[in-house]
């Protein structure tokens, strides 16, 4: 496809130029003492400062957000929907854009659809202002590490791997195709 380098380049130069780093803002949607704000105390872990589960949940998504953000290019602020619920067995989390545009004039590839985030970062606008940009959800079923090490513990899974993980996904590694047609 003739538009595909052109689409990489746009998307590199969007995401990866010289200009301002990105802000990454997690927007925590859970309910009281669940998820990211659940209460239950426990003891700070490698890297992680935080005494209630809830604290250290946030710790770890705003450290993902600043670690994306560091490495990505736009003035508008990507807002992050985040929470966690009962997502089925062996699903870990889930992530992808809230909203996707196509043929702006800003666009460089008329005729295809980008991600919210990415949108945003190419037209330097927030195409649709005060919603997230990316919903998130993580399971409340799974033994998460909440350590900034990378020295995860036999039998838990690194929540920051996870983080990363499905704030890509939200920021534009996914696609938009019917696959069946």
């Amino acid at each position: 496809n003739k538009s595909l380098p052109t689409l990489s380049a746009a998307i590199g130069a969007a995401l990866f130029g010289l200009a301002n780093a990105a802000e990454i803002v997690p927007v925590y949607a859970d309910g009281a003492n669940e998820g990211y704000n659940d209460n239950t105390a426990v003891a700070p872990v490698s890297g992680n400062p935080g005494t209630t589960r809830g604290a250290q949940r946030r710790i770890v998504a705003q450290f993902a957000a600043d670690l994306w953000g560091a490495v990505l290019v736009s003035d508008v602020p990507v807002f992050v929907g985040a929470q966690f619920n009962p997502l089925g067995a062996n699903v870990l989390g889930s992530a992808g854009a809230t909203f996707i545009f196509r043929d702006e004039p800003e666009f460089p590839v008329q005729g295809t659809w980008f991600s919210s985030a990415l949108a945003d970062a190419l037209t330097g606008r927030d195409l649709n202002p005060g919603f997230n940009d990316i919903g998130s959800q993580f399971s409340s079923d799974f033994s998460f590490y909440y350590g900034l090490d990378g020295n995860t513990p036999a039998g838990q899974v690194n929540f920051l791997d996870v983080v990363m993980h499905e704030y890509g996904h939200g920021l534009g590694f996914q696609n938009f195709e019917n696959e069946a047609t």
